[in-house]
């Protein structure tokens, strides 16, 4: 059996299926609801997404430092929150392809369902209307033949009764025999007409079950698969407008896994060393000095008065009894060369407070900088100038005297910027100086026989030298000690080589003539012609009095003690004592 015999079935449940239509229609309303309810909430989620990404995806001004933005595990976050952003933007497509083709789709096939039920349902009340009057005329036409036949009947019981009376005349005989003959006329008659009408009723009957019911059934059968299969594309429509779009995001899920995949910790740990690195050398070992002992000093020097004592350590020097020296308080060659480092320095810009390395960086980025400001004045001065000989060419454009102005002072911001790169590229090669000198130490390890270029030695001689000079002045100004070890020699100091540095805050004390740490013969010649260095010829010995400290200067004295001072470590070979 067939679907459409089956249908034919349910002739007796018109009703029935018309109810079952009307629920079928309102779940495409619901469907369309539901599609719109969807709309806008995939238009809420891109709106909240891309709400998020701009809280979480937006760098803090001022609070990440270089280092921070420049490792892959920051970058690889902010590319991860970025990638949010056209997944956002495919559930606004979604909400988009819903409006577009699943909601019109949906109402217009609501509206052709409703149109198509309200018809069959006229058409079903046509048919039964009809059935009902058929019906209706023959049930009259039996009612009438019912009413003939009674009188009919009576009319002969009357005829039979009056032809058994011996008593009626014949007269009245006739009469009763008349009237019972029309009856029967009349029953007859009403007796054709409601054959007529019972065969009428039977025949409108059998067309309405055998064609009009059948087809109106079979109207509401495709109304019921046209219905399903439009609920179903309806359905399909809603997955589309969602599947459409799953590529795409499933590229930017790629592109966020390829940017997840960047994330490096060897990387990022190197970016930290390099960032971090300071470039200061790490300090030396503590050597202990033994003081001596204070009954010794007091018993040789005479003064054993409290006074004479607290004078002596408020001087900030003991005097040895054995060897007759006094002892003042220990400087550094950082503090000889960089200061103490007591007084706080506040950055001026020139990165003056970070260490080598990290100004060094800072020193390159700045340049680099100022000079695309500088690029980009030079193309805007150009750009005027070009504008100003259209002028020319063609007053009616505009007056040339206008651009003078301009071109002055792109002029003068080029003139600026000009000399802050100029600046900035001095501060770059003194600090580059420093960390040549401190480069120079590979050559004596690595048993170079060639001398360093001259430019090299000359410029870190020469930045070594000012710093030596602000020292010695900083010294003269606040009865600084050990002048006379920057001279060159021991004689022409005017100054007691014992007297305190001025620092008070180093603990630590030291003979003013310095232990010999180990012996060293000169490779090369080096003319001792700047401030705190001394001469030295190829193959002279030499004694070794302080160690390089990380700056590329070793501190030595002449083998007859003639003189001390400082010369390049890569032009010695030393051997220390242990």
């Amino acid at each position: 059996m067939n679907e459409g015999d089956s249908w034919v079935s349910l002739y007796d449940a018109v009703s029935q299926i018309n109810d079952y239509t009307g629920k079928g229609i309102e779940y495409i309303e619901r469907i369309g609801s539901l599609a719109k309810d969807r709309a806008v909430i995939e238009n809420e989620y891109s709106s909240k997404m891309r709400a998020l990404i701009k809280k979480h995806g937006i760098r803090p001004k001022g609070q990440e430092t270089e280092l921070m933005n420049s490792v892959s595990f920051i970058r690889g976050y902010y590319d991860f929150v970025a990638g949010l952003q056209p997944i956002a933007a495919q559930h606004e497509i979604i909400a988009e392809n819903l409006k577009t083709n699943v909601i019109p789709f949906a109402m217009q096939k609501i509206a052709e369902y409703k149109q198509a039920k309200k018809q069959l349902e006229a058409d079903n009340a046509n048919l039964q209307k009809h059935m009902t009057n058929v019906i209706s005329d023959m049930n009259k036409s039996l009612k009438e033949y019912s009413k003939q036949f009674k009188e009919a009947e009576a009319a002969m019981l009357k005829y039979a009764k009056a032809e058994k009376n011996m008593e009626i005349s014949r007269l009245e005989l006739e009469k009763t025999k008349n009237n019972y003959q029309v009856r029967l006329g009349s029953l007859e008659e009403s007796k054709q007409s409601y054959a007529v009408m019972t065969t009428k009723a039977n025949e409108e009957q059998a067309i309405h079950y055998d064609k009009k019911l059948p087809q109106l059934l079979e109207n509401y059968r495709r109304l019921h698969t046209n219905r399903i299969l439009d609920t179903v594309e309806i359905l399909n429509k809603c997955v589309e407008a969602e599947s459409s779009v799953h590529p795409i995001i499933g590229s930017c899920h790629n592109d966020m896994r390829k940017d997840i995949e960047k994330i490096d910790p060897v990387k990022d740990g190197n970016l930290v060393v390099e960032n971090l690195k300071s470039g200061h050398p790490r300090p030396l070992p503590f050597i202990f000095e033994d003081m001596g002992n204070p009954k010794t000093f007091l018993a040789g020097s005479g003064a054993g008065s409290i006074e004479t004592i607290d004078s002596t350590f408020k001087k900030g020097t003991l005097m040895s009894k054995k060897e007759g020296k006094i002892i003042a308080r220990k400087q550094s060659m950082h503090q000889k060369f960089f200061g103490s480092g007591s007084n706080d320095k506040k950055d001026t810009g020139d990165y003056g407070t970070l260490p080598p390395q990290q100004r060094a960086r800072k020193l390159q980025g700045k340049i680099g900088d100022l000079e695309k400001e500088k690029e980009r004045a030079v193309q805007s001065r150009e750009g005027v100038i070009k504008m100003q000989m259209a002028y020319r060419e063609n007053p009616k454009l505009g007056n040339p005297v206008d651009c003078d102005a301009q071109i002055a002072q792109y002029g003068r911001e080029i003139d600026a910027l000009c000399a802050d790169i100029q600046k900035y590229r001095i501060q770059l090669d003194d600090v580059n100086a420093q960390l040549n000198v401190g480069g120079l130490t590979a050559n004596s390890i690595n048993g170079s026989d060639t001398p360093p270029s001259i430019r090299s030695v000359s410029s870190a001689s020469s930045g070594v030298t000012s710093r030596v000079n602000t020292i010695n002045d900083s010294h003269r100004n606040g009865g600084g000690a050990r002048r006379g070890s920057f001279s060159g020699s021991n004689g022409g100091s005017d100054v007691d080589p014992c007297v305190t540095n001025g620092h008070g805050k180093d603990e630590l004390y030291e003979e003013c003539a310095p232990p010999v740490l180990g012996e060293a013969i000169a490779q090369f010649a080096f003319d001792g012609s700047q401030d705190g260095t001394i001469r030295m010829d190829p193959n002279e010995k030499l004694w070794l009095i302080e160690k390089d400290e990380g700056d590329g200067w070793t501190r030595v004295r002449k083998e007859n003690n003639s003189a001390d001072g400082f010369v390049p470590s890569s032009y010695l070979k030393t051997t220390w004592y242990k």
